[in-house]
């Protein structure tokens, strides 16, 4: 599998979680929340689009071709970002949306956790693929 492809694979698989907790979760958010629920939708489009980004900018890495070591430093400066952005949207996963759900109805955090691990579980061989590919 090639890093493209393994891109590829990894961001369907966080964007199908990211669909599930839009579908599941941030309804449940009100004037309660600490933050409104279009922030963790707008953050969800903005962690997808970095992750192409960063994909993109990963794929053209070969150990020494030629610019290689300007490219591999491109390619952390667009990472940088979108590390930034998933510390601080996890933050507010973990610091409202996930309490105020928690607190409402639990069944849905299990539902999620469930749906997570099943979706983990059915592409196992294709994620330690990936993995191997992107390292």
């Amino acid at each position: 599998m090639g890093k493209r492809r393994a891109s590829s694979v990894l961001y369907r698989l966080i964007e199908a979680g990211q669909l599930t907790r839009k579908a599941l979760l941030v309804p449940l958010l009100d004037d309660a929340a600490r933050w409104p629920a279009d922030l963790y939708t707008g953050q969800h489009a903005k962690l997808l689009a970095a992750i192409d980004r960063a994909a993109a900018a990963v794929a053209g890495l070969a150990a020494g071709a030629p610019g290689w070591r300007a490219r591999a430093l491109a390619a952390l400066d667009v990472a940088a970002p979108l590390h930034h952005l998933a510390e601080h949207h996890h933050l507010a996963e973990e610091q409202d949306l996930l309490p105020l759900v928690g607190e409402r109805e639990p069944a849905r955090l299990v539902e999620v956790a469930a749906r997570f691990w099943a979706t983990h579980a059915a592409h196992r061989a294709t994620l330690t693929e990936a993995a191997a590919a992107l390292t």
